[in-house]
């Protein structure tokens, strides 16, 4: 059968119809019962917010660990400068009292020879005019007015000839030198008293500086729990899962650093290296190791061998730690370790990097060779402050400051050294 247009069409309604009605309701049912899970814009910007402040809160935190951190480093950096500024006063003192001794010593001998000159004068005086003068009233008289006024009143008498006279000229001369290296010593003296009132107090900074690096250490180890418990909060974790996320983000940190200044495995078996750190003013990528070791030759240069003493020594002090004004057995500070490797290879450096320079023959840093000396300074051989060792192939070993041991690091490590020289 067919339908017609207008009568199929309105059978077709009233059977939808009543689906269309239970649909609608279903549709609004659901709408209804969700419409309160669904947030709103200002819900979400809130929301965004909180996130935000929270992820600052998070930063400032572990900021304020990093800060700590780096002023705890800072502060034992200038701890190991005012070490080496204590090591430069005693060096000083130490040149001061040798100059007191060698003054005194200088201004004795030449008082002991103007006084033979006196006595001289005096013998041929006495022997002139011993039959004219009695021997008690001339040596009174020769007392009161001295060689010259006794020479002058017996003039008269024409009993002094030329040997008097000659002994005469001998003895002032020789006076006048005692006179000049009395006063060289009375000035050493001065100067001494002045290099140990300069030692006692470079001695002094020192102390304070290590003091407060070591209270640094101390209230960033105390501080820290209150800051990881400030970090656990602001990240809405235990304390104990935001020690563990710290402590690996500062291994994680660690470990990078200790793989960018790892050495080659043995670098007390490199041989004599022509490489150089060859560095520059700014920051300098991280050398690649040097070539494998080549064979060592069993006869090497006198030098070679001095060399490959004094690197031995210092390696074999590698995980000791840093004391000021350490200079061994097994506590060290920078030039402390130098003087101690050299000294085992035979060769004599003052304990103080700035002596150390002054005394080996300065060379230009590109000119590094593995055994020489690598300085930091402020601007000069005047200012310098810190010494290591050059191994070669951009390696070095260092006794670096408060807090570390002695350790092999690479030459770009932190701050690149600006002076270099090689032990005599």
């Amino acid at each position: 059968m067919r339908l017609g247009r207008h009568g199929g069409t309105g059978a077709l309604r009233r059977t939808l119809a009543p689906l269309l009605v239970v649909g609608a309701l279903t549709f609004t049912g659901v709408t209804a019962a969700h419409a309160d899970e669904i947030p709103s814009a200002q819900s979400v910007a809130q929301a965004q917010a909180r996130a935000a402040a929270k992820a600052d809160d998070v930063t400032a935190v572990r900021a304020r660990i990093a800060a700590a951190t780096a002023r705890v480093d800072t502060l034992a950096a200038q701890a190991a400068a005012a070490s080496e500024k204590y090591n430069g006063a005693e060096y000083a003192l130490q040149l001061a009292q040798k100059a007191v001794t060698a003054a005194k010593g200088k201004a004795g001998v030449a008082a002991g020879e103007a006084e033979v000159e006196r006595r001289v004068v005096e013998r041929l005086t006495l022997g002139g005019v011993a039959a004219r003068e009695p021997y008690s009233r001339l040596r009174s008289f020769f007392y009161d007015g001295g060689p010259g006024a006794i020479l002058n009143e017996i003039a008269a008498y024409d009993a002094v000839g030329d040997a008097s006279r000659a002994a005469l000229a001998r003895y002032e001369s020789k006076e006048s030198v005692a006179k000049t290296l009395q006063r060289a010593a009375e000035v050493a003296v001065a100067k001494q008293e002045k290099a140990t009132a300069a030692a006692k107090t470079a001695k002094q900074e020192a102390q304070k500086a290590v003091a407060a690096a070591s209270a640094a250490r101390a209230a960033l180890q105390r501080d820290r729990d209150q800051l990881i418990r400030e970090l656990a909060h602001a990240e809405g974790i235990s304390v104990t899962i935001a020690r563990k996320r710290q402590k690996a983000l500062e291994k994680l940190a660690q470990a990078a650093q200790e793989s960018a200044n790892r050495p080659p495995a043995d670098l007390s078996e490199l041989p004599p290296s022509t490489s150089t750190p060859a560095p520059v003013p700014s920051p300098a990528p991280v050398p690649a190791p040097g070539p494998a070791p080549a064979p060592i030759d069993p006869n090497p240069p006198k030098r070679v061998k001095g060399v490959e003493a004094a690197i031995r020594f210092a390696m074999q002090q590698v995980g000791e730690p840093y004391v000021w004004a350490g200079a061994g057995p097994d506590v060290w500070d920078c030039s402390g370790l130098t003087m101690r490797a050299w000294g085992a290879a035979g060769r004599g450096l003052p304990h103080f990097s700035g002596a150390q320079y002054a005394t080996s023959v300065p060379i230009a840093l590109a000119d590094a060779k593995r055994g020489d000396l690598l300085f930091w300074s402020r601007g000069g051989p005047g200012s310098i402050y810190h010494v290591a060792l050059y191994l070669g192939d951009g390696w070095m070993i260092e006794a670096p400051r408060p807090g570390k041991n002695v350790q092999v690091v690479s030459v770009y490590a932190s701050t690149t050294p600006d002076l270099a020289a090689r032990v005599r």
